[in-house]
């Protein structure tokens, strides 16, 4: 395991930190990043100080290999009054999951948050999809058909890692609140890019089901997180799925399977990060395998429980990155 420079996304002086950070490929060195609650300082001082938060951004890569590449950040609104790139009216509000590219389109899953007085704060009520259909234009210029999800007996749908094939996009959808046992769910490639979500497939003891009228409770494929990946490594013929592990000062791990159902191995813990201070915490981990390097390159995130301490501290709330080989 090896540490990597993390200035990547710290260089531009209004995206002053986020967490999310899940990567999608359009191919011919272009990658599109998906964060949640970012930091954007409205005077581009480059202080997270001055900042207002949204609850959602993204980036537009170009180029694979992260020193030569640039990152352009995009949000709603203006620089000085910044608003989220996908939102919902009301008091409601969108976090980032994952996506694909396919058949020219770029497909995007959201799950959708609010307040509430118990627990954390906040919790999910629902996933959507986002269908673009020209997402090699500019960010700000994309045609978005938002498509509320349905009913998934709390399984936040593609709010993590999302797969395709040639006939069908998976997409593993985690139990929320709190749970967090992980379901794989698919839908036929050409039924989604045209608007129909609601055929969903679920793997359950073996088999793909569908029309089911309960939660398939014995059919949970591990105890996730609400963020992870999964991708398909080919050099080794496996899939490789990475998480956090534990609560606060958490750890990054891996699974391996030969298929996107499992069955996944036991968890191989790999980094412990370190923390400088006892409120920090550690979350929403990554891997970016279109990412040129000399193994695997993964990101996850620090947080701070004190918001005083998170608005001060530069050093954390940037995704940062690590190396493995393997």
């Amino acid at each position: 395991m090896f540490e990597v420079d993390n200035s990547f996304f710290s260089q531009d002086k209004f995206f002053r930190g986020a967490d999310g950070a899940a990567s999608i490929d359009l191919g011919n060195g272009k990658i599109i990043w998906l964060f949640s609650d970012t930091f954007i300082d409205p005077e581009g001082k480059g202080k997270r100080s001055n900042s207002k938060m949204i609850n959602n951004s993204i980036a537009i890569q170009e180029g694979y290999e992260l020193k030569k590449s640039k990152m352009t950040f995009f949000y709603k609104g203006s620089q000085q009054k910044p608003k989220s790139f996908f939102e919902l009216p009301g008091k409601t509000w969108f976090w980032t999951g994952h996506g694909t590219y396919v058949r020219n389109k770029l497909i995007v899953f959201l799950f959708e948050e609010q307040s509430t007085k118990k627990d954390i704060g906040f919790e999910a009520i629902g996933w959507y999809v986002v269908i673009i259909d020209n997402p090699f234009d500019n960010p700000l210029n994309w045609k978005m058909e938002y498509i509320k999800g349905p009913e998934t007996f709390g399984v936040i749908v593609g709010s993590s890692a999302v797969l395709k094939d040639s006939s069908y996009i998976y997409a593993y959808g985690v139990k929320e609140p709190a749970t967090h046992e992980v379901y794989l769910l698919r839908f036929e490639i050409n039924k989604l890019i045209n608007g129909n979500i609601n055929e969903i497939e679920w793997w359950v003891n073996g088999i793909w089901e569908t029309g089911l009228d309960n939660e398939p409770i014995s059919s949970s494929l591990f105890i996730g997180q609400t963020e992870f990946s999964v991708h398909y490594q080919q050099d080794i013929d496996k899939y490789i799925q990475i998480q956090t592990y534990g609560m606060g000062h958490a750890d990054l791990g891996l699974r391996v399977a030969d298929q996107p159902e499992g069955p996944w191995s036991e968890p191989l813990i790999f980094y412990h990060p370190l923390l400088n201070d006892e409120k920090d915490f550690v979350y929403s981990a990554n891997a970016h395998p279109e990412l040129t390097a000399d193994g695997i390159l993964i990101t996850y995130n620090i947080n701070n429980g004190d918001f005083g301490k998170l608005i001060n501290n530069e050093n954390i709330y940037f995704p940062k990155f690590v190396r493995i080989k393997y």
